[in-house]
């Protein structure tokens, strides 16, 4: 029998590697070399950029692992609006954002071959992926016929940035501890930005505000964050002091509220409260009833014994603008709806096509809010109808009415498979909706991220329960 050949002796390459070895572990080396070299680079011209690269590092490094995880710091970090003020203008929100975006393409693409739950937002909910992909078309055509089409493609990238929340919400929460976190983070978040105005006497004309958020833009968010700390506090699971901490979230949640003597945030509560013995499912109406009333008969007490006679002038008494002057935005959204019903005058064109229609039938005591500083008009509803008209609005209200009918139907199924802790967070979600939406008909945050992030919720509850509950019996088109 002949001797094997002996093999071919290894030759070597111009860069000193050897052929036939893998080379990948010394690229990852130059290239840790490299980047280390230009970070000190950095930090000697620029320390402060180079910590913020630094931070920027790790955290992009633990979330990629964990998705979960940056989706909270994001949460978190979307109340702190003040951030580019402390980082030399670093757009702190926004990079945390393209950060989670990167850790949910890396997530998808490692999971696309293993993925075993009937797929994502777009297989398990193509209605309302159909819904958010028309709503941004609309805005796309809408730049045609907008008076300044730089306006309206503003506000198609701030819609297309908030809209990415849903694919990357419904991929994260999986568990109802990873909902728990995401209800968690809201919270903190809230309550971190009244902290920081308390802390640095930040105040409009008397009304709390805080890490760069108005009284009304902070006020909403604490109204809901009473509602999801009510929420999580049910959870007999818990220990009794976590319960009991959660529950002191929630009052540190309501008096920040009413240090912002916020009046849409106290409707929007209000009419979350009413809702809820509808709401809290069998067995519990009659405690829902006697918290209402617990609830109101505290809300009479603080404005007749501890309010000042300030705040309760606000809260219960109109000023002579009508709603700060909203009744005259109102008016003037009205006759652009009626000047153009169909396609509206274009996507982040109120205020700029408002001061063609002051001059009109009908007494205005504001101008100043349509001419001299142009606003928006301060309630979202309106807001989608004048600038994207009937088609827009439709399909405005077909991704609200989606949300709200998932969260909804989530908690039916947690109810059926006997997870009462997950219903009540699901039931707590659609009351937290129910306030947020109701405060924004006297509201402009249209784009408020936190907003789009408890729709997304709603809609990720809904996979969650689909998921718990067994694979679908056949293709169906849901909502």
């Amino acid at each position: 029998m002949a001797a094997p050949a002996p093999s071919p002796p290894r030759s070597a390459t111009p860069g000193g590697a050897v052929a036939g070895l893998d080379t990948r572990p010394w690229l990852w080396q130059i290239g840790l070399a490299i980047l280390t070299v230009v970070f000190g680079l950095v930090a000697g011209v620029q320390p402060r950029l180079a910590i913020l690269v630094a931070l920027a590092g790790v955290l992009g490094a633990v979330m990629v692992v964990n998705l979960v995880f940056g989706l909270c710091v994001f949460t978190v970090i979307s109340f702190l609006d003040v951030l580019p003020q402390l980082t030399g203008g670093f757009p702190v929100t926004k990079g945390v954002g393209l950060l989670l975006v990167g850790s949910w393409l890396l997530r998808t693409i490692g999971e696309r071959n293993v993925r075993d739950d009937g797929g994502g937002l777009l297989a398990q909910r193509p209605a309302l992926a159909a819904a958010l992909m028309l709503f941004l078309t609309w805005t796309v055509f809408s730049m045609l016929w907008a008076e300044r089409s730089f306006s309206a493609a503003d506000s198609l990238v701030r819609f297309a940035l908030n809209f990415a929340l849903f694919p990357i919400v419904f991929t994260a929460l999986r568990t109802r501890r990873q909902i728990e976190a995401l209800f968690g983070s809201f919270v903190l978040g809230a309550l971190i930005a009244a902290a920081w105005g308390i802390a640095t006497g930040t105040a409009t004309a008397g009304r709390l505000a805080g890490a760069g958020l108005n009284p009304n833009q902070l006020g909403v968010p604490l109204a809901v964050g009473i509602v999801l700390a009510a929420a999580l506090s049910a959870n007999r699971s818990w220990p009794s002091f976590v319960r009991l901490a959660a529950l002191g979230a929630a009052a540190g949640c309501m008096a920040g509220m009413f240090l912002t003597v916020s009046r849409q945030a106290v409707v929007g509560l209000g009419v979350a409260l009413l809702a809820t013995p509808f709401v809290a499912g069998r067995g519990r109406r009659l405690a829902a009833l006697g918290l209402v009333a617990l609830a109101f008969g505290g809300g009479v007490v603080w404005l007749g014994l501890i309010a000042p006679p300030s705040t309760v002038e606000r809260l219960t008494h109109d000023d002579k603008y009508g709603g700060n002057g909203r009744e005259d935005l109102w008016r003037v959204g009205w006759r652009m709806v009626h000047a153009h019903p169909v396609q509206g005058v274009g996507a982040g064109n109120f205020p700029v096509s408002s001061v063609h229609y002051l001059l009109r039938p009908g007494r205005t005591t504001a101008d100043s809010l349509i001419v001299d500083q142009p606003k928006v008009p301060h309630n979202i509803y309106l807001n989608v109808l004048a600038e994207l008209g009937v088609v827009g609005f439709a399909l405005f209200g077909a991704i609200l009415a989606s949300c709200l009918w998932s969260a909804l139907a989530a908690a039916r199924t947690f109810a059926s498979l006997g997870d009462v802790t997950t219903e009540i967070l699901a039931r707590g979600l659609f009351l937290a909706l129910v306030c947020y939406l109701v405060a924004d008909f006297f509201s402009s945050q249209l784009f408020s991220k936190q907003l789009w992030l408890l729709l997304a919720a709603g809609s990720a509850l809904r996979g969650v329960a689909v998921r718990r509950s067994g694979p679908p019996l056949g293709r169906v088109f849901r909502l």
